[in-house]
């Protein structure tokens, strides 16, 4: 019975833990006909989705005010702490309506297929992002602009990276904050994963 344990133990004790988590504070979004609070939902969403993986992790924070959001931060013992703010200009589009029950369609049936708990709920959470993509992408118009910026500081507030990124739409119910955030995701992983 000892030398399983050992074995088990061993077993934990090489599998790679995460880097220290980010903190995501609640992001800023103004997305004209988007209620705030859904806009500000569908941002961290997707970059809860794009920032999580075998070295990555995000705990999202509730305090809006910086100072109160670095403190919740430190508290969660975060190495990191991200902004992010949205802007942009939309206007109703039946087609992308449609497009989007498509996508949320195809992410529920990955959801109800996965094998385990972990699997399920890291499903559950892409179908929660590609909820809010097509929620924002359904009203997209052709030339409609939207905005990303971030900011990526360390427990101490020092700035280790600022981005903004800019999207035209080149057809009405275009997704334009998917490949914004993952964009922004892959300059900010490759911050977090030194």
């Amino acid at each position: 019975m000892h030398v399983a344990f050992f074995i088990a133990l061993g077993s934990l004790l090489s599998v790679p833990q995460a880097n220290a988590p980010i903190c995501l504070a609640p992001a800023g979004a103004q997305l004209p006909g988007t209620d705030a609070t859904q806009a500000s939902g569908a941002v961290t969403e997707l970059f809860k989705s794009y920032l999580t993986g075998p070295t990555l992790s995000v705990v999202p924070l509730t305090a809006r005010l910086t100072s109160q959001a670095r403190e919740e931060a430190r508290r969660a013992n975060c190495k990191f702490v991200l902004y992010v703010t949205a802007k942009g200009e939309r206007h109703k589009s039946a087609l992308g309506q449609i497009a989007g029950r498509a996508a949320q369609e195809a992410a529920w049936g990955a959801a109800v297929e996965a094998s385990s708990a972990t699997k399920r709920v890291a499903s559950m959470g892409a179908v929660g992002a590609a909820r809010a993509a097509t929620d924002i992408a359904a009203t997209t118009k052709t030339q409609d602009e939207l905005e990303i910026s971030y900011r990526l500081e360390s427990e101490t507030g020092t700035v280790l990276k600022e981005g903004k990124s800019k999207q035209k739409a080149k057809s009405d119910g275009e997704d334009l904050l998917t490949p914004l955030i993952e964009h922004a995701a892959e300059e900010i992983a490759a911050i977090v994963a030194k």
